[in-house]
């Protein structure tokens, strides 16, 4: 049975734990002089690795602006990235960027020129490029939540009639078409993962979908949802949420580690996770959002300040303001 302080080898990487930090925007948090990444990533990333996270996957970071050191890759910010990369890396975590190509869900993929597309795929090689040359141990590409690229995975969405439509191994050509480049410019342990879902838009294509990307030399899959989120349609014995059901499909049809997700934010939600063998990584957002240390707790089950699950989160517009930060007693009684 699996246990969250098990190691994990991808790529010749070894995770220290099993657990994994997923890339929470930090909606409320100010770069410095006018850019987008600043001192407080710096600390929030941080604090997440002196706290004893094996995996940390940085909040999303549009390729767009890659080819001209803009948006989210001034040269500024590009020294941050490079900083979050080093103090992570101290602490002995493994530490990722998401990469994301539009946060537009009403893009028409469909209306979208070729050679825009092919523009893209350019930003989505460099930006793995510059990852690993700021000492980042690899990517995940954001092809999930009704985004830019996860729309190319829907065959609803996509009806495209080029080479980037039309077929399952069409629809995943604008990532498989620059894989080998990207292995070209990278070490041979540079990690590269894909975030999707298994309603793609059914149970059938998202399986494939998997299983396409695992032969085509993706090293993970981090399964949460595609367009929209599944009904809550799991079995009456399968004790985690829907989401983290959609992700042990995905893990009985692939080889490669599979992190499963989506409202983890106690021991025993992670711990029934590992040991079901339901994924191979327990992926933790606002539970470490709440508390930095949160894998460090889990050894021993206390001091955890655990995440209240509010509506709306304060991470949204004031992280300060976050529960877990200010009564830390009474949400551990």
């Amino acid at each position: 049975m699996t246990k969250f302080n098990d190691s994990l080898s991808i790529r010749g990487n070894v995770l220290k734990n099993r657990i994994v930090m997923l890339p929470m925007r930090t909606f409320s948090f100010n770069g410095d002089e006018g850019n987008f990444y600043g001192q407080e990533h710096i600390d929030h990333y941080t604090k997440a690795a002196k706290g004893g996270t094996g995996l940390i996957i940085l909040e999303a970071t549009d390729v767009s602006g890659v080819l001209t050191e803009e948006n989210q890759w001034t040269k500024y910010c590009q020294n941050v990235l490079k900083t979050i990369a080093y103090n992570t890396k101290f602490y002995g975590a493994k530490v990722m960027m998401q990469l994301f190509c539009g946060g537009d869900k009403t893009v028409d993929i469909n209306k979208i020129p070729k050679e825009n597309i092919e523009k893209k795929q350019k930003e989505m090689l460099e930006a793995a490029i510059k990852s690993y040359k700021l000492g980042f141990d690899g990517v995940e590409y954001h092809f999930a939540h009704g985004f830019y690229l996860c729309k190319f995975l829907d065959s609803r969405e996509n009806k495209r009639d080029d080479n980037f439509g039309g077929s399952l191994e069409k629809r995943i050509k604008i990532l498989t078409d620059i894989l080998a480049k990207i292995r070209e410019n990278t070490g041979d342990n540079f990690i590269v993962g894909v975030r999707m879902g298994l309603y793609m838009p059914n149970n059938e294509e998202g399986i494939a979908t998997a299983k396409l990307l695992e032969e085509k030399g993706v090293d993970f899959l981090d399964i949460t949802f595609g367009m929209e989120e599944p009904a809550n349609n799991v079995p009456s014995d399968f004790e985690l949420s829907h989401i983290a059901y959609s992700g042990y499909i995905i893990k009985q049809n692939v080889n490669i580690p599979v992190i499963g997700v989506y409202h983890l934010r106690t021991p025993e939600e992670i711990e029934i996770l590992l040991k079901n063998e339901y994924a191979d990584l327990a992926g933790v957002g606002r539970g470490i959002l709440a508390d930095p240390d949160f894998t460090k707790h889990l050894s021993y089950k206390k001091d955890l300040k655990k995440c209240l699950g509010c509506n709306p989160c304060f991470w949204y517009e004031d992280h300060t303001k976050c529960p877990a930060h200010t009564i830390h007693n009474i949400l551990n009684k």
